[in-house]
Order: C-alpha cells, then structure tokens, then sequence
C-alpha cells in the first residue's frame, strides 16, 4: 500500500538523467524502468557513438532537484549501446 504509492511517486517525479563520461556530464535518455519486489530501477542509455570510461549517472526529480547519484568505472565503446542502471529501495521495516 504505501510502499506502492512511494515506488509510484519515485517514477513519477524521475524527470531527467545525466551521465558522466571522460570527465564530461551528457545527458542521458531514460529508457526502461523497472519495478521488482522493494526496488525500482531507471536504465539509461548511452549513444552508439560515445566512447570512454562512465564515471557516473544522476537522476533528477520535476524541479531539477539531484534525487539520486551512482558512480560508475564503466568503459563503453562505439560498438553497442551501453546501459547502465540507478536502483532505488524502498522497503517496510
């Protein structure tokens, strides 16, 4: 019940996403979110033409608000399109 309604609220309010590769912030193109038990989970997808080493993804809520930050050692090539994942818990104690 409530769990619900805060996984519903968290997808709702995800607006926006960035990336950081080679020391530079792009931004990102949520694709998928998935839902599964506590956890909700928002991939990104990076362009077949970027290349480098992925150091780390943000999330951002309706606002422009920093929700949530993942770092990342992540090398992409141009050879496919990388996707990378910020999971989010919530769970009932």
């Amino acid at each position: 019940m409530l769990k619900d309604r805060l996984m519903d609220y968290t997808e709702s309010i995800v607006k926006r996403a960035t990336y950081t590769i080679n020391g530079v912030v792009k931004e990102g193109t949520i694709g998928k979110v998935v839902r599964k038990g506590d956890s909700i989970t928002f991939y990104l997808y990076i362009d077949d033409d970027t290349q480098g080493k992925i150091t780390n993804a943000k999330l951002y809520d309706v606002n422009g608000e920093l929700l949530e930050s993942k770092d990342y050692n992540t090398p992409k090539d141009t050879l496919a399109t990388a996707t990378i994942g910020i999971k989010i818990t919530i769970k009932r104690e």
